[in-house]
């Protein structure tokens, strides 16, 4: 057995990482820290309710977000080892309703690698239908099988996927004939212990010693706002850092999941090309500071959270906060530095000219904006703004390592007419676009709709500019239409602009449709109804 790497924790040295959370009058952070399975830093900073004036602690359950997708696929794996189930079940087996013109083809493993290339039906509510209106999980299941187009071929990138997941927990309950609540509660959280852990599909319930979950509004103040939406094996759970804990020791000791399963869980999948996604099944497997790392984080509305083992080190770190705009990925990067000496070199960012600019790909509809704040060179990507880092050679990557992306541009020019951008494994040349005059739209004004999602679009052309207004069978979105130049307009949402929704269109020129693109959802068709 190979010699696990020294690990010093001092509390005094952590205490000071979130010292800028350690307050009487705002919401914080819960942090646990493990060596070799035993806990041996377990503190929280700041407040579980602003309204309440409760003060966090490590026993206090918080939502988890996406870290519950591991979890989800235990559950679907435990099924595979009684023969109920198969990796490699086509989807429509236990998903029939799924559209074959998209799904056929489309396995279970795919699913819960993110590479099946299906459109992601939580991006499609939150863009189409806005925030905080109620959608059962039966309605996100039927919004995610409705779709009639992809993002990808299968297997061919990496994408993801929300929906993917609401699926596989679908799939567990009719397997099971058990909601996925007693699932997860009989088969994993009892059986090890983990008291304080359960499924919580909607924040409007009441769940006993439960931490508010704070967002911010627009002028920077603590606000309450909720998804609305059912949430389950996407990302449903609330959890304690105590609880978490236990779960990561029994992560390197496993009595739930045969050695089987959990090998499969932590294979990152390979793409057809050959290339690593980095991804098993709810596990993102990496490496950090040239330490391997299994970790997935997970983030909700008005909080999120980080967990993250360090194999080498036997080293786990569970990071929990009840608060919008913490990045507990950086933070808990921050505990690994402090707590392993004998790490690989940081990767450096390195000086270089900033690159500004819109880019487009016209055969895939690819968007990519570069631009700087404050020196700081960033990446703008299906609605995400991320920190950039150069390497040596001048090209640019997320310097969030779960992204996969590489900007390669003409060295020391400000604002090239064209890059290369370089995700999963496929590259694609980007043209600069330049706004220019606005095209009139007037011809293009009327009614559209998109059948896959049930969708109404009304497209005003006014004095005061241009609105493309969507109606949703749930709730509906306004955007503003900005023009970016080419064939190409930036959709800005009107009210929830803080909520990351927005995307960009695409009109056809014969005014017959247009396309819509954003973060997971890539030339969704709508279609001329009436003027």
């Amino acid at each position: 057995m190979t010699a696990r790497i020294p690990v010093a924790v001092d509390p005094a040295v952590i205490d000071a990482l979130f010292a800028a959370y350690d307050t009487s009058h705002a919401p914080g952070v819960a942090v646990g820290i493990a060596v070799a399975g035993r806990p041996v830093y377990r503190k929280a900073f700041g407040l579980a309710s602003i309204e309440l004036n409760q003060t966090l602690s490590p026993t206090i359950r918080m939502r988890i977000g996406s870290t519950t997708k591991h979890f989800a696929a235990l559950a679907y794996m435990l099924l595979v080892e009684e023969g109920l189930a198969s990796l490699d079940d086509p989807v429509r087996k236990h998903i029939p309703e799924m559209s074959p013109a998209v799904a056929d083809g489309v396995t279970m493993r795919q699913l819960m690698s993110h590479t099946s290339g299906l459109r992601c039906s939580l991006d499609l509510s939150m863009q189409l239908n806005g925030m905080g209106h109620f959608m059962s999980q039966a309605d996100t299941l039927d919004l995610f099988a409705s779709q009639d187009a992809t993002n990808f071929a299968p297997e061919t990138a990496w994408s993801y996927n929300n929906g993917g997941y609401t699926a596989l927990s679908v799939a567990i309950q009719r397997l099971t004939g058990q909601s996925l609540e007693d699932v997860l509660r009989e088969r994993i959280f009892t059986p090890l212990g983990m008291s304080d852990t359960l499924l919580r599909r909607v924040d409007s319930d009441f769940v006993p010693n439960s931490a508010t979950l704070h967002m911010l509004g627009a002028n920077g103040t603590f606000t309450k706002d909720y998804m609305g939406m059912e949430v389950t094996g996407e990302g449903g759970m609330v959890s304690t850092v105590d609880d978490m804990l236990r779960w990561m020791a029994h992560m390197d000791r496993p009595v739930v999941g045969t050695a089987e399963t959990w090998a499969a869980m932590k294979a990152p999948f390979m793409l057809q090309s050959g290339y690593s996604t980095r991804y098993g099944l709810g596990l993102s497997v990496g490496e950090y500071r040239g330490r391997a790392t299994i970790e997935h984080g997970g983030t909700v509305m008005g909080g999120g959270c980080q967990m993250i083992k360090v194999v080498d080190a036997g080293l786990d770190i569970i990071i929990i906060t009840n608060r919008a705009g913490v990045d507990t990925m950086s933070l808990a990067d921050r505990v690994i530095d402090a707590c392993v000496s004998d790490l690989g070199p940081a990767l450096e960012d390195l000086p270089g000219v900033n690159v500004s600019g819109l880019y487009y790909a016209e055969a895939t509809g690819t968007t990519l904006h570069l631009l700087e704040h404050d020196g700081r060179q960033l990446i703008g990507m299906g609605g995400a703004t991320l920190p950039a880092r150069r390497d040596a050679q001048g090209r640019l990557h997320s310097a969030y390592r779960i992204f996969d992306m590489v900007v390669e541009a003409p060295e020391g020019e400000a604002a090239p007419t064209e890059v290369v951008y370089r995700q999963w494994g496929n590259a694609e040349v980007l043209k600069r676009l330049e706004p220019g005059a606005t095209p009139d739209l007037s011809a293009h004004a009327g009614h559209y709709a998109s059948a896959s999602t049930g969708t109404e679009a009304a497209l005003d052309v006014g004095v005061n500019g241009v609105t493309l207004t969507f109606k949703g069978r749930w709730n509906g979105a306004r955007y503003r239409l900005d023009y970016v130049g080419g064939p190409l307009w930036r959709a800005v949402s009107i009210n929830m602009a803080h909520f990351g929704l927005g995307g960009f269109v695409e009109f056809d020129a014969d005014g017959g449709g247009f396309s819509f693109s954003a973060g997971r959802t890539r030339r969704l068709r709508f279609e001329r109804v009436r003027a």
